[in-house]
Order: C-alpha cells, then sequence, then structure tokens
C-alpha cells in the first residue's frame, strides 16, 4: 500500500502540482509583458486571449515533464549506488 501512495505521489501528483505551477508562471509573465506594453503605450488595449492560455500550457507540459523524468533520474541514481 505504502509503494502504491508512493508511486502515485511521485509519477503522478508531483509533475501535476509542477505542472499547474508552471502554467500560472508562463501565464503571469505574459499578463506582466501585456501589462506593462500598454502602460508604455505600445498597445492600444489590454486583453488575455486563447493563445495567452496556449502558450502557458507550454509551462504545464515543460514542467510536469520534468519533474516527471526527474524521478526516473533519481531511481537511476539509487540504482547505481547498490
Amino acid at each position: 500500500m505504502r509503494a502504491k501512495k508512493t508511486f502515485y505521489s511521485n509519477f503522478l501528483l508531483q509533475p501535476v502540482l509542477h505542472g499547474v505551477g508552471g502554467f500560472f508562471l508562463f501565464l503571469s509573465i505574459l499578463l506582466l509583458t501585456k501589462l506593462l506594453a500598454f502602460w508604455l503605450g505600445t498597445q492600444s488595449s489590454f486583453r488575455l486571449e486563447t493563445e495567452d492560455l496556449i502558450l502557458s500550457s507550454v509551462g504545464f507540459i515543460l514542467l510536469a515533464l520534468i519533474r516527471f523524468l526527474d524521478n526516473f533520474k533519481s531511481k537511476e541514481a539509487e540504482q547505481v549506488k547498490n
């Protein structure tokens, strides 16, 4: 039972949580950039578009994938030590 909980935590829960963090990180960078461009006057309006959400999903995929693959790296390192 403990191994099952650790498996789900390492290979499902943690990558998804890191992915959500990556999504919001990319989205906040995009929003701050658009807001700054609006304040400086280079854009006439400030609006969030569908493309911004799609681009932010790249952050989700990247960070979730990095965290997921990091689990394999740590498993290989433990096997080499033993």
